[in-house]
């Protein structure tokens, strides 16, 4: 199967605090993919860079870390993100299936293209998991490299250690333009051609949970498992046994395994609320997402890890013999982590959720409205107004709008481009705490990040470029405010 290598530069990340995700309040500015065949030698490639959005403001340290001015990105070419979207989807759509893969690509880039597909129009956001494509992330195979065949890649001994732009030099791999989108494709392609041809078995094993099926295929058919999780930079092993799923409706399928650093003799004939306890306070269980790739190897490889060898192989197996022999233990701690997950997660209202964040809580499209997608994007820009307000989904009425708006606002009605020249205005200028950043915010990072660099005069001369351009924005947002509450 061949692999399309890809990678964005954006012009921010999600921010933990404001609890959104990747790409639902930033864009893609330069998207770099490489299609490659099974041996990894390249057959086509494919690089845009496109203009900023009209709809936010980019994060200053993501443009220094990207190396894209705020003179480079507005309006200075006549590739908007609608376009850059839609042609990055005809070519990957031609070299499909195939298995995508990028380096922290399933909680970063992926999540961008989702929101990109969905904000844009696109009938199905999940490009990277159907039509017969998989998804990988080499960040976890690397990671899980590093456990398993140590001597394969050469980790560098500083913070930020898996970072491609650390990781790749350490690996005499050219990496001057790190953080360039094409750059960073060839470093990762780099890194899995190092892995593949010199430990092989482990490279094919670590793409069979490239899909759902392949992660549960593993986890309900294996007796031990081995798997890792990573926190603040180090890899923690882990030999466990799987008691089942989640089960949590409307939830991606998550798989539960007892620790089998913990003998489950001490569990087993406790209260359920002595065990609930037990549950969270000793931590006798991990969580597999079927979703995310992860890397599961077999319990050959249990004995590598020195907390599951000085328990033994014969009494790592005897525990897993005495979880699968005890259904009923299995299934209250099951009960146990189910209430805890609807506790935390599902008394939270849905009433204040915008149309850009609605790609996993509003649904599917309709069979009619996937029709109208297809449509909108055939015909010109003059018909595309013609049918926007034809779908049966209001969100996709007010994105298809969105679009037109930073295309030509002229083409709208004078109801909707004014009220989405009013929208834009009053959250971008706002002086709050938003889910997207604001202009007041985005001033302060800048003072922030004059003072981190002040003796760095190329970084405080790209920080004045973004400054001015600042300035100018909040002046015409404000008129605007001022114009519509007048």
């Amino acid at each position: 199967m061949n692999f399309i290598f890809y990678d964005f530069e954006t012009s921010g990340r999600a921010e933990p605090a404001k609890k959104t995700r990747n790409g639902q309040w930033d864009q893609i500015l330069q998207v770099g993919a490489i299609l490659c065949n099974e041996d990894l030698a390249e057959l086509d490639r494919f690089e845009m860079k496109c203009s900023l959005n009209k709809s936010l403001i980019p994060h200053p340290s993501a443009l220094l870390v990207n190396n894209l001015s705020m003179s480079a990105i507005s309006n200075t070419n006549n590739i908007s993100n609608y376009t850059l979207v839609y042609k990055m989807m005809e070519k990957f759509k031609k070299w499909g299936p195939a298995i995508f893969i990028g380096y922290n690509s399933i909680s970063f880039d992926e999540e961008f293209l989702r929101n990109a597909l969905f904000q844009n129009l696109h009938e199905n956001p999940y490009l990277t998991q159907i039509n017969g494509n998989k998804r990988a992330d080499l960040y976890n195979i690397v990671r899980a490299a590093s456990l398993y065949i140590p001597t394969c890649l050469k980790i560098p001994d500083m913070k930020g250690s898996y970072r491609l732009e650390n990781l790749a030099p350490a690996n005499d791999i050219n990496h001057e333009d790190a953080h360039d989108a094409l750059a960073d494709v060839i470093a990762t392609i780099e890194i899995s051609k190092i892995i593949k041809n010199q430990f092989p078995e482990f490279w094919r094993n670590s793409l069979v949970t490239s899909t759902k099926s392949g992660v549960s295929e593993i986890l309900e058919n294996s007796h031990i498992v081995c798997h890792h999780e990573s926190y603040y930079g180090k890899i923690y092993p882990f030999v466990t046994k799987c008691i089942g799923k989640l089960g949590i409706k409307n939830r991606p399928e998550v798989f539960v395994c007892f620790d089998l650093k913990h003998d489950p003799i001490d569990y087993i004939d406790l209260s359920y609320s002595e065990l609930e306890k037990s549950v969270f306070e000793d931590k006798l269980c991990r969580k597999i997402r079927n979703n995310t790739h992860p890397i599961i190897m077999g319990h050959e490889n249990a004995m590598n890890f020195p907390t599951y060898e000085k328990i033994g192989a014969d009494a790592i197996h005897q525990r897993a013999d005495i979880i699968k022999n005890n259904k009923e233990f299995s299934d209250k701690i099951l009960q146990i982590l189910v209430e805890k997950e609807y506790n935390n997660n599902y008394d939270q209202s849905q009433e204040d959720i915008l149309e850009e964040e609605s790609l996993y809580s509003g649904g599917f499209p309709s069979a009619a409205d996937k029709l109208l997608m297809k449509k909108f994007h055939d015909v010109e820009w003059g018909q595309k107004i013609l049918i926007v307000d034809n779908f049966h989904d209001i969100r996709y009425s007010y994105l298809a709008k969105k679009i037109i708006y930073g295309h030509d606002p002229s083409l709208l009605n004078k109801y909707d481009s004014e009220l989405i020249e009013k929208t834009i205005a009053k959250r971008l200028a706002s002086s709050n705490t938003e889910k997207w950043l604001t202009i007041p915010e985005a001033f302060s990072a800048v003072d922030d990040l004059r003072e981190k660099y002040s003796e760095e005069e190329d970084k405080l001369e790209f920080l004045n470029d973004y400054n001015s351009h600042l300035e100018e924005m909040l002046q015409m947002y404000q008129s605007t405010i001022l114009t519509y509450d007048n």
